[in-house]
């Protein structure tokens, strides 16, 4: 399966646009090849049963896709909508990792969420190991709130808790 885009606008190359996420995105999402080793603990997020299967489109779940031309290069969702909170996902395409897509990718959510949808809070779970997306989310305005233990895949997984309200984004950039 393909990540190329079939609509017929597609993004401008070298500009991460969001679009809803569509069933033939999630489709080319499971296809993508598997994450590097350093961050393959993550793959399973993609792949059936992964994160696309646990929050389908819903009344309390908005995923959206990233595009960058024609090429699906990563999604996000927002999960758990209510009261003013929303839960936020976020993955990209391994050979577009490093590469400013999940920024763009993270900036673009974040509008989202705190504009159209209205949200005062948007919270996550990052590994502790993975450095960099923590160190992104700081860029941005999250703060770290504490740690927990999760089950993933039957197994448990400790976690950084981490949050933004609408008044602690830092500017695009």
């Amino acid at each position: 399966m393909s990540s190329t885009n079939t609509s017929p606008e597609p993004a401008p190359p070298g500009r991460v646009v969001l679009r809803p996420l569509t069933e033939a995105d999630a489709r080319a999402v499971r296809d993508w090849p598997l994450y590097p080793p350093e961050v393959e603990a993550l793959d399973y997020a993609l792949r059936p049963g992964g994160w696309l299967d646990q929050f389908p489109e819903a009344a309390d779940t908005q995923r959206f896709a990233a595009w960058d031309g024609p090429e699906l290069v990563g999604f996000s969702i927002l999960t758990h909508v209510a009261g003013g909170e929303a839960e936020f996902y976020v993955a990209l395409r391994p050979d577009r990792i490093g590469r400013g897509v999940g920024r763009a990718l993270t900036e673009q959510t974040l509008a989202a969420g705190f504009g159209g949808l209205g949200l005062k809070r948007i919270y996550l779970k990052v590994r502790p190991w993975h450095r960099r997306a923590a160190a992104l989310y700081e860029k941005l305005g999250f703060r770290r709130t504490g740690r927990a233990v999760e089950e993933v895949q039957g197994r448990p997984v400790e976690f950084d808790l981490m949050e933004v309200g609408p008044a602690d984004r830092r500017p695009p950039g």
